[in-house]
């Protein structure tokens, strides 16, 4: 029994000072990386944090992008898409706090609160409207909110692969798991990662991975992001479960893989959600949860005839 508590006393000093040395280390590599971020859009201030605003390309019409959760670069994670659209149209990616080139804020991630800051970050970047509202997943609910609130600022909405509010009410709520997630990020034990963990687009270039990753070390589970996970069951409680019937949408739903749910399930929500709409047009797709990384050019050419034919 003593040489038992003997070792379980030394594996628990040597767990603590390797996790202080992790940080230590993590801290010291924050200040040295923050040379070589290299950063791309303009930031504007809002709330008191500043807010980073992409645009590329011009057109006839100008597509908003707004990023899942706990996506450390929505510019890079959404380059395949926006690349190929930014050809015909203006493509503008708002990074929410804590996200991308954004700063952290630890102000309330109320979905009306996100969708407020969204909208005066397009202001204040001197990006006018009205805007095709293209969002993965989390931000379906900023993107349903901002149809309802302020229809005269929506064209249109794409969806991929979007997390329906109804969704929510079967979402397993695991806030121990998020907390173990921001510890984990926060302490630097991402460092010990493999890349494929947090970067999930397979043509980033080797300097575009490399900018990704010092953006998830700095990034991920960010104060903003932890807040915004939280409040995703309350956020969802907020917006309606409908378009308003004047706003044409495309919504392309994956496969369920990576979502928690099965395949049934996932496509029940989006089948439930377009029934009695003819505004809103549905696509399956046999592709994970984040499809735009693994059929980028179906989706764009899908994309292109929804805006065509609208």
């Amino acid at each position: 029994m003593k040489i038992l508590k003997k070792s379980a006393l030394v594996f628990l000093s040597f767990l603590i000072l390797f996790l202080v040395g992790t940080f230590i280390f993590h801290r010291i590599s924050l200040e040295k990386e923050l040379a070589s971020l290299t950063p791309m859009g303009k930031t504007v201030l809002v709330n008191g944090h500043k807010i980073n605003v992409y645009v590329e390309g011009d057109g006839p019409e100008t597509i908003v992008f707004l990023s899942g959760a706990g996506i450390a670069s929505p510019i890079l994670d959404f380059k395949n898409v926006s690349d190929s659209l930014s050809k015909k149209y203006k493509v503008v990616i708002v990074e929410r706090a804590g996200y991308g080139y954004s700063e952290d804020s630890n102000q309330s991630r109320d979905v009306m609160e996100v969708l407020s800051e969204t909208r005066q970050a397009l202001s204040k970047a001197n990006v006018t409207g009205p805007f095709i509202i293209l969002s993965h997943s989390m931000a379906s609910l900023e993107s349903i909110a901002w149809q309802e609130k302020n229809p005269d600022e929506v064209k249109g909405l794409i969806g991929l692969d979007w997390a329906l509010p109804a969704s929510y009410e079967d979402l397993k709520d695991n806030q121990v798991l998020l907390t173990v997630a921001y510890w984990t990020s926060k302490i630097g034990l991402l460092r010990y990662f493999l890349e494929s963990f947090y970067i999930k687009n397979p043509t980033l270039t080797e300097t575009e991975r490399q900018q990704y990753k010092l953006l998830a070390y700095k990034q991920l589970m960010s104060q903003a992001m932890l807040h915004e996970s939280r409040l995703a069951k309350e956020n969802a409680k907020k917006v309606p479960s409908s378009i308003n019937p004047k706003i044409p949408s495309l919504s392309l739903v994956s496969n369920g893989d990576g979502t928690s749910f099965s395949q049934s399930e996932w496509q029940h929500y989006a089948e439930t959600f377009a029934s009695d709409q003819s505004n809103v047009q549905v696509i399956y797709m046999d592709a994970p949860h984040e499809l735009y990384h693994y059929q980028s050019h179906e989706i764009v050419s899908q994309i292109e005839d929804f805006l065509k034919s609208h």
